[in-house]
């Protein structure tokens, strides 16, 4: 009886720990994460919420052709990588997937356009021309432009 009890307790243990390494996986990966693309640092990470996915969705619906571009990064500026807090649909010309996930590309010697990349369901990049405003998105992230 008592090896039992040491079994269920150590069969728990291990769950628990299974789960919690899990749950700070997923946490992590819910971060919506800023890299300077200058020093290739991360400079600001931030909660995923309702409204970042709103700034997503926006960017997304800004979309107005695919990069043609060899080397669509900048040289300054920032990626910023959001996770979708709920799947999106993304159905136009060029893309037709549930994504969840976007990065937007924004490059400060540009007003109010900037690029967006996407990963289709074979996990492919693609590079979008958008036009969208980055300047409520930034003060939201308290990121200088």
């Amino acid at each position: 009886m008592k090896k039992m009890k040491k079994k269920c307790l150590l069969v728990h243990v291990i769950f628990f720990l299974i789960v919690s390494f899990s749950h700070v996986a997923i946490a992590e990966n819910q971060q919506i994460k800023v890299m300077d693309i200058e020093t290739n640092a991360i400079v600001k990470q931030a909660e995923q919420s309702s409204k970042m996915d709103q700034y997503a969705i926006s960017a997304i619906k800004g979309i107005q052709k695919v990069t043609v571009q060899a080397n669509p990064i900048p040289n300054k500026g920032y990626l910023i990588r959001i996770p979708l807090i709920k799947s999106y649909n993304v159905k136009n010309k060029w893309f037709d997937s549930l994504i969840t996930e976007i990065i937007l590309i924004y490059d400060p010697s540009t007003e109010n356009q900037g690029r967006l990349i996407l990963y289709d369901d074979e996990n492919t990049p693609m590079f979008f021309d958008i036009d969208y405003n980055f300047t409520d998105f930034l003060k939201t992230l308290d990121i200088g432009h």
